[in-house]
């Protein structure tokens, strides 16, 4: 195993979220105060509505720091969703005392709603004012929250924003799980492109605190198109950018605080509760899980068989490792994070992954989700039934992050081949396009070609053959424009010559080369052999960035290699250096002409 092309893929792994939660960080802000003009005219009152099931021992503390809030006209109403702990009685009380606190009773759940989305839409069409400010029972507002968010929302022209609470954390599962929320969501959204346009696949929020105009709320039909959802983080935002409006993203560390979970148990229950929308969708779960194992762990797993690597490879794991832990150290400061958790951060990932794993796998089984004393059945193999959007990160336009990500897999792979071709000593060869022939190296003598094509039918060739050979190769840069090649070579020399195309494919580590070979299968219909460990082109060492031509006679000798662009004079000069072409031939064995 090339330890050092490993050290390579974490070190760049890790790069990317780091260098993207580090610019995120500058982005996502608090909300300035409400003292300041604001940019646009708007409605200025506030509903803050609250689904309460069963929250007797939160819903005290929350309604006490809401009515604490100062400078905006606002009212609370508090939707006792089926409670049978005295819930509704503790909200009744505080209404008595004052009558900007209202209750109200949840009728039945209909079929195919799930809990939250139906007391949020029940709770929208109570609301009086302008602004709706969606509150888990479980958040404690700043006294100046409800303003500076309305500001926020002035300022920005958003329709809808959510921002993330500060997290109380208070067990070690939770110091170590809970503040993944803030890792992954500014390490792996662009926060600078979600506020240019309005792409469903850049949706993102948290679902203990949205505020939305109202307007605009009715207008694209709120939870009431969500409503078999356990995600609204995703979904709401998805659903407004689905309708042309424009979602926004702040920091609300010094706005509100949550304690999201208590205990391992919930916060386990919890992350899986909203795995099959995210992470843990069928589409998201394999790249996520290479993203986050690969950067966020596999540096470390280097790092501890450091007596077996390369000076290079052991200060690329330390870099990888320090990137790794540089967000979570700077996120431990910024958002009143565990710094024990910060510095157990892959161990963190590795859990939260086999979390992920976990909710997949009770998906495809068809197991239910258990939540507030309901179960909601799942399908098996897919997320949730909906009614109007996709499942998170599934809707043909969400399909952003995979695309991303496997875009992102292959810039990796390319940008680690280099670096390991230049450890490696590949410096000093020609420039890329410069033709060269075999009298300018040592000459290469193939006895056998055995390779797979893209269909996975094994291509086999002998030296002595009855025919010589036109073997046409180049990588992935070079590969794009080794058609006008292929296109001349199958024309001029079919019925004379073997012609053959080979793809460089040294590098691509085996977990990626099922995703290479469908590419290979949608792009070309003819065959193209795929040499994944240089058992033919390292021999032949062709140029890098460009397509390379080789005949070979029928001993096996390479007789002239040219690289560069198609061309008819270079075509030219190859039949009149390569006389073997103009010879006429038995007959070419079966299965090797394509």
């Amino acid at each position: 195993m090339n330890l050092e092309w490993l050290a390579i893929a974490g070190l760049t792994l890790a790069a990317v979220p780091a260098g993207l939660f580090l610019w995120n960080f500058f982005l996502v802000r608090p909300p300035r105060s409400a003292s300041r003009p604001a940019l646009r005219e708007g409605p200025s009152a506030v509903s803050v509505l609250i689904p309460a099931r069963n929250e007797a021992a939160n819903i005290g503390p929350a309604l006490d720091s809401i009515l604490a809030n100062h400078g905006v006209e606002f009212e609370v109403v508090v939707l006792d969703d089926g409670s049978t702990d005295g819930t509704s009685e503790i909200v009744k009380s505080y209404a008595r005392r004052d009558g900007r606190v209202r209750c109200e009773a949840a009728p039945p759940l209909p079929d195919g709603w799930c809990g939250k989305p139906h007391a949020c839409h029940v709770l929208a069409g109570h609301a009086r004012h302008g602004w709706l400010v969606f509150l888990d029972a479980d958040v404690r507002l700043a006294p100046d929250a409800l303003p500076r968010m309305v500001a926020f929302m002035q300022r920005s022209g958003a329709a809808l924003a959510s921002g993330v609470p500060r997290q109380i954390t208070g067990t070690f599962s939770e110091r170590l799980l809970i503040p993944l929320v803030h890792f992954v969501l500014l390490g792996f959204l662009p926060v600078w492109r979600m506020r240019r346009c309005t792409k469903p696949a850049y949706a993102a929020g948290c679902g203990q605190l949205f505020i939305a105009e109202a307007r605009t709320y009715h207008a694209t039909g709120g939870h009431a198109r969500i409503r078999s959802t356990l995600h609204d983080g995703i979904r709401l935002p998805r659903l407004f950018r689905q309708n042309g409006f424009r979602t926004d993203l702040f920091d609300a560390t010094d706005v509100a605080s949550c304690r999201m979970y208590a205990g391992a148990r919930e916060v386990v229950k919890g992350l899986m509760k909203n795995a099959h929308e995210a992470l843990a969708s069928r589409v998201m779960i394999a790249p996520m899980s290479a993203f986050l194992l690969g950067g966020q762990v596999l540096p470390w797993a280097l790092l501890a068989a450091w007596t077996t690597l390369s000076s290079e490879a052991r200060w690329m794991s330390v870099a990888g490792a320090g990137l790794g832990l540089l967000p979570r150290l700077w996120a431990a400061i910024r958002f009143r994070q565990s710094l024990l958790g910060a510095v157990l951060h892959p161990f963190s990932v590795l859990l939260f992954v086999f979390i992920q794993w976990v909710a997949f796998a009770r998906t495809v089984r068809g197991k239910p989700t258990q939540w507030r004393g309901r179960a909601y059945a799942v399908r098996a193999g897919a997320p949730a039934p909906t009614h109007s959007a996709g499942p998170a990160m599934a809707h043909p336009k969400g399909r952003w992050m995979m695309r991303r990500t496997t875009m992102f897999c292959v810039a990796a792979l390319v940008l680690g081949s280099g670096l390991a071709r230049i450890h490696g000593g590949d410096a000093g060869r020609k420039p890329p396009g410069e033709a060269s022939d075999s009298a300018d190296a040592t000459p290469c003598q193939l006895k056998e070609i055995q390779l797979e094509d893209q269909f996975g039918a094994t291509h086999r060739f002998t030296f002595p053959a009855s025919a010589p050979m036109v073997l046409l190769a180049a990588d992935k840069k070079g590969y794009e424009r080794l058609t006008p090649w292929i296109e001349a070579a199958r024309e001029r020399w079919s019925a004379r010559a073997s012609v053959v195309g080979v793809a460089d494919m040294r590098g691509v580590p085996g977990v990626l080369r099922g995703m290479v070979r469908g590419k290979f299968r949608s792009a070309e219909s003819y065959p193209v052999l795929l040499d994944w460990n240089g058992a033919v082109l390292g021999c032949l060492r062709p140029e890098k960035g460009v397509p390379n031509v080789y005949l070979i006679d029928a001993q096996g000798l390479v007789v002239l290699h040219a690289s560069g662009e198609a061309s008819d004079s270079e075509l030219k000069r190859l039949e009149a250096g390569g006389c073997i072409l103009t010879l006429s031939s038995n007959a070419i064995p079966a299965g090797a002409r394509h």
